[in-house]
């Protein structure tokens, strides 16, 4: 296997979209993402410094931090960090003997609440020892940083794809930090960019009206996109309780496992695509755990938050954010499982056809021209009062046991599904048996999900706010049994007639 490659940081300057993530955030909605990992064996704590520091050269924003601009004039950049020290991102816990897998979870998820420091590069990796046989490794890297793409692809730097890989080559020089721009520097460079960004603006402006069609196709595309936002502020969903209100900073996680070929399988059997498959088992386990809870769905549906990279040819092995969303609106009572999947497919060709993703990446890249002050002044206020009431709920009892619910708006919940590397990594010469990506969450966003597929299996990871949802264990166990269905419902649709 090659040597890791280095992983190329892209401009200095925060896009208006890597910029969101940090003016959205707030003290009880972190929007870090991440993962917990499992690895045969009992890892070296030094073991496993050493080969985080063996690669930094290959991850040159792990010895950066942001620099904000004064007065908000431009988004922040990154600058190399004078101060960086490996012991401020790398972590050693030692757990109790005969900590169970909920224990496990907890201490994680007690690492995983709170934000990372601004004020320091944005990631932190923590090993969890004391477990016999074995090793836990939670990941946590600011949103701003990557998405979940490029996420998978700092894996494949830090990580090797042989037990008894070699380090990579040094670099040819010793790292040295460039110095900080000063506040007269850093408010210089943000008005020559915004300049520079405009002057960009007019150009694109000029060529579309050059190009005619292009500019009808564009028109066609933000009209999607403005319908699909309208939908989303005119059309209530199901009053799920965990969208009852805003979620506080703890965090509880459940996981399952399923082999991949399943999934294909269920597809070559009853249609669709892998992700139709995925899809349909999430929103049939939260209808059959919204059923359970007795909670009334009074007609209203689901509508799943599902990013949509959008990467192009060539930005492979770029940090930040390329992605877009869709937004599937599904039924919240429990289906039988090709009913379910029919609704699903149906659903997803719809917006493909629409082509929503693409028209919302269009009307994303508007931000850009939104001045930084106003974004931050607006996402300041929202999560100022979202972290007030998020103090409030928490005196209040669990949505659960409150038959008072509001209909919903927004989305019910986010499912990520991430493509991963389908052979085996290891850190340290130990094999990595199990991944199970992070969500973040926040405002009334107290479940979400994230998929994540990795040596031919799928991980699924439900992580839950546990005010709003206590048992995050029984979705998980309704996502296992729905596919359990879908699975019985292929064997079946295959199975030769009897003659």
């Amino acid at each position: 296997m090659a040597s890791p490659t280095r992983i190329r940081p892209n401009s200095r300057r925060l896009t208006a979209q890597d910029a969101s993530f940090l003016y959205g955030e707030s003290i009880n909605g972190p929007m870090h993402i991440g993962s917990v990992s499992y690895f045969e064996g009992e890892i070296p704590f030094e073991q496993a410094v050493e080969q985080v520091e063996q690669r930094l050269h290959l991850i040159p924003r792990y010895r950066q931090r942001l620099m904000f601009v004064p007065f908000n004039l431009g988004h922040a950049t990154w600058e190399d960090d004078p101060h960086f020290k490996i012991a401020n991102h790398v972590f050693r816990h030692r757990l109790a003997p005969g900590t169970t897998e909920e224990g496990i979870l907890e201490a994680a998820m007690a690492v995983h609440g709170p934000p990372l420091d601004r004020s320091k590069p944005l990631w932190e990796m923590h090993l969890f020892e004391g477990l016999p046989g074995r090793t836990v490794l939670l990941w946590k890297v600011h949103h701003c940083m990557v998405d979940g793409v490029s996420g998978i692809e700092l894996t494949t730097v830090m990580f090797d794809f042989e037990a008894e890989a070699p380090p990579p080559a040094p670099p040819e020089t010793a790292w040295a930090p460039a110095p900080l721009p000063d506040p007269g520097e850093a408010v210089s460079t943000a008005l020559l960019d915004a300049a520079q960004a405009s002057l960009d603006s007019v150009r694109r402006v000029q060529g579309l009206f050059r190009s005619p069609a292009v500019l009808r196709e564009r028109a066609v595309l933000l009209g999607e996109a403005t319908r699909s936002m309208m939908e989303m502020a005119t059309r209530p969903i199901v009053a799920a309780p965990w969208n009852q209100g805003p979620v506080s900073q703890k965090r509880m996680l459940a996981w399952a496992e399923f082999e991949f070929g399943e999934f294909r399988g269920v597809r070559g059997a009853l249609g669709g695509t892998v992700n139709d498959v995925v899809l349909a088992v999430l929103s049939e386990g939260a209808a059959r755990y919204l059923a359970e809870h007795k909670v009334p769905t009074n007609g209203f549906p689901l509508r799943v938050g599902c990013p949509v990279n959008v990467r192009r040819e060539g930005e492979s092995g770029a940090l930040g954010n390329r992605v877009s969303m869709m937004f599937p609106v599904l039924p919240a009572e429990p289906m039988p499982a090709v009913a379910r999947l029919d609704a699903v497919r149906r659903e997803t060709e719809r917006i493909k056809e629409a082509r929503e993703p693409q028209g919302l990446e269009l009307m994303s890249e508007t931000s850009d021209s939104m001045p930084p002050p106003l974004m931050g002044f607006a996402s300041g206020v929202a999560m100022a009062g979202m972290d007030a009431a998020a103090a409030m709920a928490s005196l209040l009892p669990s949505p659960l046991a409150s038959p008072a619910r509001l209909a919903g708006q927004g989305v019910s919940f986010v499912a990520t599904n991430v493509p991963g590397v389908q052979v085996p990594q290891y850190l340290a010469g130990r094999r990595m048996t199990a991944t199970i990506g992070l969500i973040p969450l926040g405002g009334p966003l107290g479940y979400g999900v994230a998929i994540q597929s990795y040596n031919q299996k799928l991980y699924v990871g439900m992580m839950a706010e546990p005010r709003v949802m206590p048992d995050v264990g029984r979705m998980k166990a309704h996502v296992q049994t729905a596919f359990a269905d879908l699975k019985e419902a292929a064997l079946a649709a295959t199975k030769p007639p009897s003659t």
